[in-house]
Order: structure tokens, then C-alpha cells, then sequence
């Protein structure tokens, strides 16, 4: 209860009170760029007529000079393309450390999860170079070191099952990108193709896997793991239609045996993927319409599900599958003043649940959402998901699915900048309906900015228990975090 009520007055006070966090009037209202119907006045409509300035022409050429260039000499995205170093290199090093402060004491030969979980380091490196004088090469990676040994967190008789990784390097996005005509632009390798409009909930956002190790942590837009793809984007007019093959398969990265996340059998039961990595390409394709105020988009997927179920035989045993499913969607944003209202649709055809390999399932997905921005310095979301199975079997309600017919859930996020913006207080919470019954989560996070390089930030990721999974198992899995990241 009090946690609860704690949260309540943290979501109040951050849109109830405009001026926490001022110094003065004059320095909070620094920097306020939110109102984006704002527009700067023309130069040549603030003095008209004869002037008796002897220095007006002077006045004005400055005035031009500094605000805006003449409309010959603006830059086209081409020209900036042209302008930019051949030869780019940025990144970013980020120390992070989570402790774990629900969990009770463990019995004698269980997982003892209490206390600092991880001490991360990770370092990103991003190469951008241009190739001739149209194409660019983009090469990303990153390595993670994490000094807490995986032994302290298992049983003596399960040591070396473990979720976590002490050492991590991986290719991120790296590809080649550039225009093969005037309306068609070539993408091939490593990268990432966010389908949908939900910030929250992934409805039409199939193609790239997610890294859920640590469910609510952080955003989806962190989450998604690079996939390679070869992509033809094709413009007319407002229209951009994009073809995608997929020949790499990757898959979603889930707890494993020594989470606190982790409530499967004792062992990970081995995957099943034939033709190794690269194997049976997938493929997608999506048409988008950009219009003064609103967008409308169109997806049709044929992927290898991201996902594995389970299929136990009396031969092998349990095994891990992916089954290649089919997708039609759409999303679509309108804007109307400081409201952005957000809808997406999608139908999952050939879907596949563990234990029940006899039949496949289709699934109808829909969600709408709302953002407001009419509060200054001060953002506001609600987004709500709702699924249905088709010709649902009531054996998909036991575990490890844990499938419902009809399923509802609610995100709900507020965020406020201080300071002219260098401090960020959010607030992000996410369940099941009904709304106290089935579980769900809540993230409050503080970050500020010591300078452009860097920034630091802290905040907890709480849990509460309900009926379903994941909630009815992880309810203790509360944390703390705290972090920094530097950029250059």
C-alpha cells in the first residue's frame, strides 16, 4: 500500500506541479522549445516601408545571415550528405549497476538472487563511412563485461547454469546503404525495421528479436536486436513501399536456468534449427503514406517466429521449435494539436504453443493509444492491447503458455523535463486487466545530464504479484538501478 501510494504521489507531483524544480520564472521558462506550433516571424515583416535607419540594410543582412540562409543556398538531405567527413567514429561507455532487495533469504540448495545482481560495463563503438559519393557504410559493435561471477547466484550442485554473461561482443548494426536510382535506396546488412506505432507493445513489430532477459528494465526501442536484412525502399510521392528478405535467423534472447526471471524445467531443452544460421530466407514488405498530419501504414510478414515453443517426443525429448507464421497489419498516427492518437491492427496466422503441436492457431491483435503534449515541458501516454485467439482450446490456459482467449493490457507513461531539460523524471507502468488482479509493473527513473557527454541516472523497477504468469513468479524480483553513460 505504501509503495503504491508513493508512486500516486510521484505521477501527481510531476504533472500537478509546474514549478518543482525552478530556480526563478525567467531561468525555467529558458529553453522551453515544447510548443512546436511556434513559428519564428519572417525577418522581412518586422519592418516595412521607408526607414530612417542609415544601418537598416546592414541590420537586416545580419538578421538573414544568422537566422536563415536564403531558399537557394538551403541544404537538400543530399547536399548534407555531401558535407559530412568521409569517415565518422562515435560511441558511448556506460557503467550500470542493479541490486535486487525483495527476495528472501533462499532454502538450503535454491538460488540465492538477493542483492547486486550486475555491475555492466559496455562499451559501443559506431563506424560511419561514406562510400563514393552516394553510398554510406555503417559498422557498429559492442563489448560487455559484467564482474559479477554467475557462481554466486547458483546452488553448488547446478554450478555453471547461468543467465548471466560476464563477457559479451556482438555486431550490432552494420550495413551498406545508398541509392541505386532517384526513387530507390538499396539497405543490406545487419539492421533494425521497427514496423507499428505503439512505443509499449510490439502488435506489427515482428522483424527484429528482442533481448527480454530482464522484463520492464527498459523501453522496447533498447530491446531489439539487429537481424540481417536486405531492403529496397521504393518512394512515390507521399508513398514509401519497402521489400525485405531476412536470411539470418535470429531469436529472441529469454531468461535461461539461474534467473530470477527463469521458471522453466531445471534445463534449457536444445533448440531445433535446422540449416544453422543462415537457412530459408523470410520475407516482408510494408507501404507507407505520409500526409500533412497524419501517416498510414501496411505490413505482410512471413517469418520464422522469434519465439519457440515446445514439442516433446518419446525419442528426443522436449525440443524447442520455431514455427514460420504469417502476419497482415497496419498502423496509423493522426495528429491534432497536442494530441497524437495511434492505432494499430495485426492477424497472426499458423501460430504454434508448446504441447500442442496438433493444431495451429490464429490470433487477431489491436491497440490504441494516446499521447499529449500540451503540458509544458511535460509528456503523457496511454496505450491499450487486445488479443484474441481464434477457436481457442482451454488446454493453452496451463502452463508453459498460459494462453487466454481474450487478454486486455494497459501501459501508461509520464514524463517532465527541469532545469531546460537536463533533468528527466518518468514514470512507467504496465498490467493485465483487470487492473489489480493479474500482476503488473512500475519503472520510475531520474536522469540528468552533467554536461552534452555526460549523464547519469537511477530509479526502481517494482513488480506486483497477480494470477498470471510472468507476475504470479517473479513478484519478488524488484530492483534498484543506477547508472552512467558517456558519449563522444
Amino acid at each position: 500500500m505504501i509503495r503504491s501510494w508513493g508512486l500516486a504521489v510521484l505521477a501527481i507531483g510531476i504533472i500537478a506541479n509546474p514549478s518543482l524544480g525552478e530556480i526563478s520564472i525567467e531561468e525555467a521558462l529558458e529553453g522551453f522549445e515544447f510548443d512546436s506550433n511556434e513559428t519564428e516571424n519572417d525577418p522581412s515583416t518586422i519592418i516595412t516601408g521607408d526607414s530612417d535607419l542609415s544601418d537598416l540594410d546592414a541590420i537586416l543582412d545580419e538578421f538573414e545571415s544568422k537566422d536563415e540562409p536564403p531558399a537557394s543556398t538551403l541544404q537538400t538531405p543530399e547536399d548534407s550528405f555531401q558535407d559530412t567527413p568521409r569517415t565518422s567514429l562515435s560511441g558511448s561507455v556506460r557503467q550500470k549497476f542493479v541490486v535486487n532487495f525483495s527476495h528472501d533469504a533462499p532454502n538450503p540448495g535454491e538460488y540465492d538472487h538477493r542483492g547486486l545482481s550486475s555491475m555492466s560495463t559496455r562499451l559501443d563503438l559506431k563506424l560511419d563511412n561514406k562510400v563514393g559519393d552516394d553510398f554510406r557504410l555503417l559498422l557498429g559493435g559492442h563489448l560487455l563485461l559484467d564482474p559479477i561471477e554467475p557462481e554466486q547466484f547458483q546452488p553448488a550442485q547446478n554450478a555453471g547454469i547461468s543467465n548471466f554473461s560476464d563477457f559479451e561482443a556482438e555486431l550490432d548494426e552494420a550495413y551498406l546503404q545508398g541509392p541505386l536510382s532517384d526513387s530507390i535506396d538499396l539497405t543490406f546488412g545487419r539492421q533494425i525495421v521497427v514496423w507499428g506505432r505503439s512505443d509499449q507493445f510490439r502488435v506489427t513489430d515482428i522483424l527484429n528479436p528482442v533481448d527480454n532477459r530482464t522484463p520492464g528494465l527498459t523501453d522496447i526501442k533498447n530491446l531489439r536486436l539487429p537481424v540481417t536484412m536486405a531492403r529496397l525502399d521504393l518512394y512515390s510521392g507521399p508513398w514509401t513501399s519497402s521489400l525485405i528478405l531476412i536470411p539470418e535467423r535470429r531469436f529472441d534472447r529469454t531468461p535461461e536456468p539461474g534467473s530470477d526471471y527463469y521458471f522453466g524445467p531445471a534445463t534449457l531443452p536444445p533448440r531445433d534449427n535446422p540449416g544453422g544460421r543462415f537457412s530459408k530466407p523470410d520475407f516482408a514488405a510494408s507501404l507507407t503514406g505520409t500526409f500533412s498530419g497524419w501517416d498510414l501504414s501496411f505490413y505482410s510478414a512471413r517469418i520464422l517466429s522469434r519465439s519457440p515453443y515446445i514439442e516433446t517426443s518419446p525419442e528426443d525429448g522436449p525440443i524447442r521449435k520455431h514455427q514460420r507464421i504469417s502476419m497482415l497489419g497496419s498502423a496509423a498516427n493522426f495528429v491534432v494539436g497536442s494530441w497524437l492518437l495511434k492505432a494499430e491492427a495485426a492477424y497472426h496466422k499458423n501460430l504454434r504453443f508448446s504441447n500442442f503441436t496438433e493444431k495451429d492457431f490464429e490470433r487477431l491483435t489491436a491497440m490504441v493509444g494516446v499521447e499529449y503534449s500540451g503540458i509544458v515541458d511535460t509528456t503523457l501516454a496511454l496505450e491499450v492491447v487486445s488479443s484474441h485467439i481464434k477457436d481457442f482450446d482451454n488446454r493453452l490456459l496451463e502452463q508453459p503458455n498460459s494462453q487466454k482467449e481474450n487478454e486486455t493490457e494497459m501501459a501508461f507513461r509520464v514524463g517532465r523535463t527541469f532545469l531546460n531539460e537536463s533533468l528527466e523524471l518518468s514514470m512507467a507502468a504496465r498490467a493485465p486487466t483487470p487492473m489489480g488482479k493479474n500482476g503488473g509493473l512500475v519503472r520510475t527513473q531520474v536522469s540528468y545530464d552533467l554536461n552534452d557527454s555526460v549523464e547519469i541516472y537511477g530509479g526502481t523497477l517494482l513488480y506486483f504479484v497477480g494470477d498470471n504468469l510472468p507476475y504470479n513468479k517473479i513478484a519478488d524480483n524488484d530492483r534498484l538501478f543506477l547508472g552512467l553513460n558517456y558519449h563522444f
